[in-house]
């Protein structure tokens, strides 16, 4: 209990950290389409927006980046302008003084500091020789898998499993029977049910018949499981090679970063003064 509720802030932070490079990504991802961040979209009494701060408000939504902006454009270039004219609006009647406005600053100015820091930190842990090292220990935690394609034809009893073997004994073709008699939702497909390994993606009866047999061959005797009787045919074996060190590239700097900040707040602790208040102390307790 005590792991899990002290993850907590290390988790709010670096949330905070990706939520910041995410934003300050906007301009790189729009410098790499060859469009300025820097290109003005609007002026408002001579205030000028641009389409990087339209580009981080689109950020701010996960379903507006799945979005063409050539769809949104319009609503958020409109978006900000209205924006723009309240705080003009708002200035020009003194609120930018107002000790409410101070208040806020100074608490978005912390999570602001934060951010880029937990930002720079992770950054500068992130080198390509840290993600080697950990792309190493994935490939030494994760060695090569065999696996095997396979389909089958599921039915609801022995007798009916053993009566379509006797077919494919007489040079019934495995896919089409699988089309025409299996009650599985593989039989659209002829049965097939693509590569899978030898632990954790397939009950263990059906998985243990597939494993022994060899590539074109089938099981001559019905396999029982919880879904029913199965007929299995493998079509082929192969040993999966692992990802790629850029296809899992962003899941090993994510886990570097989690480290990283880890670590660093350990650190922390250890030199600080902290105290805190128990719960107990600060809100009544219910009488028994």
């Amino acid at each position: 209990m005590n792991d899990m509720v002290s993850s907590v802030p290390r988790a709010l932070a670096f949330a905070a950290g990706l939520t910041l490079a995410a934003v300050a990504g906007t301009g790189v991802a729009s410098a790499q389409q060859g469009i300025d961040p820097e290109t003005v979209v609007a002026t408002v009494n001579g205030h000028e927006i641009t389409l990087g701060e339209l580009q981080t408000v689109r950020s701010r939504d996960p379903q507006l980046g799945q979005v063409p902006l050539a769809m949104l454009y319009d609503s958020l270039v409109n978006h900000l302008v209205e924006g723009q004219l309240i705080v003009s609006q708002a200035k020009s009647e003194g609120l930018a003084d107002h000790p409410d406005v101070e208040e806020r600053l100074n608490a978005v100015r912390d999570e602001i500091i934060r951010s880029v820091y937990l930002t720079q930190v992770v950054e500068k842990a992130a080198t390509e020789e840290a993600l080697q090292a950990k792309y190493d220990e994935y490939l030494e935690a994760n060695p090569p898998q065999e696996e095997v394609k396979a389909s089958h034809i599921l039915v609801d009893s022995e007798e009916k499993a053993n009566e379509l073997i006797a077919h494919l004994e007489d040079g019934a073709d495995f896919a089409e029977l699988a089309k025409a008699e299996s009650t599985g939702p593989s039989a659209p497909n002829g049965g097939d049910l693509g590569y899978f390994q030898r632990e954790g993606q397939m009950v263990e009866p059906f998985a243990k018949a597939a494993f022994d047999l060899e590539a074109g061959a089938y099981t001559t005797d019905p396999v029982k499981t919880q879904f029913g009787w199965h007929i299995i045919k493998v079509t082929d074996r192969r040993t999966a090679e692992p990802p790629a060190l850029d296809e899992i590239r962003n899941d090993l700097t994510t886990q570097i970063a989690q480290d990283t900040i880890a670590d660093l707040i350990d650190d922390l602790r250890e030199g600080a003064d902290v105290q805190t208040t128990p719960l107990e102390e600060i809100m009544p307790q219910p009488s028994e």
